[in-house]
């Protein structure tokens, strides 16, 4: 509304303080419905716009750096490990062919452990026979016999520890096998594929990312101007209540004019010139300011246009770049490459976990088995220590004992066979040990499905696509609601041509009536003090008691008027 263009005088315009009164009230309660109106859609226009924003704000936590970089990072690292699948099927049958080949030795050993405790027995009945029962050599073989019958129950058990570690290899090795086949036909492209398409999902997230940031740091603006702008919608509400002051002296004016002495009109003549003076001078300081603050609001609401469309502009950019690469086809594309490596990571799952139950079952196994080792190693000893015993009761016995220190002796020769071999037995089942721990993949993270991790991390992505879609499928919506709400407020306050005539025209009357009075009589000034006391109190904005100010009288007293009743300043900071 430009309503401090240079007034154009109606000659034909009656100079009667009721029209101009009745004009001004008018003008006020015009503004005020204007801008009331125009402040509602600016408010909505900032609901839709923060709602923009917050829509934006979780398209862009969608596409952060949490979970769908963990589910690019769990596509990568998958391929990674597929990539190196045939490197690892090989060291696993490897280590299942050493299982296998080592236990051969440990079959032999355990018969010969066998056969020289079956020699050790014979022993020990020799010892009862040449004996015959005298210097306790009978107790002595008895001990000997119940020592062996235990050597012989744990020899037996490690044999039986030994077929049930080594039973379940050929069903390894033939899941392996399969493995080695499908390997065979998706190694190394499956892979490869998964870990193409996850850096070029990369590439769309990071694109993504960048594309809603800068939307969002516009709609962020918008935001901004669009408060701005609801900040500046005050200029109606201030320029309706200094109409509503002016109307308000206009009123008293013709209340004085009305209860005048007409034996001596002078004092009310001067008094209310001067009144209607400064009400001309509070209109024109009005329309001023309203045209001033009118034109920074104008160009607030038209900068917001071009923000607008500059949402628009970044969505289309998107969509531009994306024409060749239909984001739909890209993420069947990777849901085909995530079914591919499904097969492959099902028949790996399958393996790892046997080989894992394979691994604990030896573990176990090892811990028997040296329990076991342990007590044949203490029957051995045993066994040394009663060949030395016999030894030393063959001696003083003499000549009757010749017979006895010979039996002694082959005992000690089976002693040292059943050391030596009991040896060879620990070192074959450490091998079987180590052999069964290189079964294990070191990049296998236990209890993770590769095949569910990557269900998930699809999921993931999916989802953020479709938040991704569903803000910018929203985003046209609302730059167009804004920029119609903005095109619709604009026109609404737009008021140069309902009341910026009628306005003008107001002005230019109260200044054609109004008179200054610099030195009023006491007459006068006693007509004044009230009067001018009255809308000092009245007043509501710095401004109008700068522009008041300017009129003030110092009656007869030589005190000023105070300007409200309190001796506070109201003024409500605006200005």
């Amino acid at each position: 509304m430009y309503v401090g263009d240079t007034p154009e005088p109606d000659p034909g315009a009656e100079l009667s303080l009721p029209a101009i009164e009745a004009s001004i009230t008018r003008i006020a309660a015009g503004l005020d419905a204007r801008f009331v109106t125009a402040g509602e859609a600016l408010a909505q226009a900032h609901v839709i716009v923060e709602q923009l924003v917050a829509e934006l704000e979780s398209v862009l936590n969608a596409l952060g750096r949490d979970a769908a970089e963990a589910a690019i990072a769990n596509m990568q690292a998958t391929a990674d490990r597929l990539e190196r699948l045939p490197q690892v099927q090989a060291a696993r049958r490897e280590g299942l062919e050493r299982i296998a080949k080592g236990a051969q030795p440990l079959r032999h050993q355990l018969g010969q452990v066998m056969r020289t405790l079956d020699f050790l027995r014979i022993c020990g009945l020799n010892i009862r026979v040449a004996a015959a029962g005298q210097n306790g050599f009978s107790a002595f073989a008895d001990t000997m016999s119940e020592r062996l019958d235990l050597g012989e129950r744990e020899i037996a058990g490690i044999g039986d520890d030994i077929e049930q570690l080594t039973a379940s290899i050929p069903a390894l090795l033939e899941v392996d096998s399969q493995l080695g086949e499908e390997c065979a036909r998706v190694i190394p492209q499956v892979p490869r594929k998964l870990a193409a398409d996850a850096a070029a999902l990369q590439r769309h997230q990071v694109e993504d990312a960048g594309r809603a940031a800068r939307i969002a740091d516009v709609a962020r603006d918008i935001r901004t101007k669009v408060g701005g702008a609801i900040g500046a919608m005050q200029i109606g509400d201030i320029t309706r209540q200094r109409l509503e002051h002016i109307a308000l002296g206009l009123r008293a004016v013709i209340d004085l004019r009305q209860q005048g002495d007409p034996a001596d009109p002078a004092p009310v003549l001067l008094a209310s010139g001067h009144v209607l003076a400064l009400l001309a001078a509070q209109a024109a300081d009005a329309i001023a300011d309203f045209h001033r603050d009118s034109l920074r609001l104008a160009e607030n609401l038209t900068g917001i246009a071009p923000s607008t469309a500059a949402l628009l502009e970044i969505k289309a950019e998107g969509a531009k770049a994306q024409a060749g690469d239909d984001k739909a086809a890209f993420l069947a594309a990777l849901e085909q490459s995530v079914a591919d490596v499904r097969a492959v990571t099902t028949k790996l799952r399958d393996a790892d976990a046997r080989a894992q139950r394979l691994g604990a079952s030896t573990s176990a196994s090892a811990e028997r088995l040296a329990a076991r080792l342990r007590i044949v190693h203490r029957v051995n000893e045993d066994v040394h220590l009663m060949a030395w015993n016999t030894d030393l009761r063959c001696y003083r016995l003499g000549d009757e004992g010749k017979a006895l220190a010979m039996v002694a002796s082959e005992i000690r020769g089976f002693a040292t066979t059943l050391a030596t071999v009991s040896g060879g037995i620990r070192a074959s089942v450490e091998t079987l040990v180590a052999a069964v721990s290189a079964l294990r993949d070191p990049d296998a993270v236990p209890g993770v499905d590769p095949a569910e991790a990557l269900a998930a991390s699809l999921a993931c992505i999916h989802d953020g696509a479709v938040r991704m879609r569903a803000g910018m499928d929203g985003l046209e919506a609302h730059a167009a609601s804004v920029t119609g709400i903005i095109d619709t407020t604009s026109r609404t306050i737009d008021c140069e041509a309902d009341f910026g005539a009628l306005l003008r025209q107001a002005a230019e009357q109260l200044a054609l009536l109004g008179v200054p009075c610099d030195m009023p009589d006491e007459a006068t000034a006693a007509l004044l003090a009230p009067l001018l006391d009255q809308l000092a109190r009245a007043y509501t904005m710095a401004s109008e008691r700068q522009v008041h100010q300017r009129f003030a009288i110092t009656p007869p007293d030589g005190v000023p008027p105070s300007p409200d009743k309190d001796g506070r300043d109201d003024d409500d900071g605006l200005f």
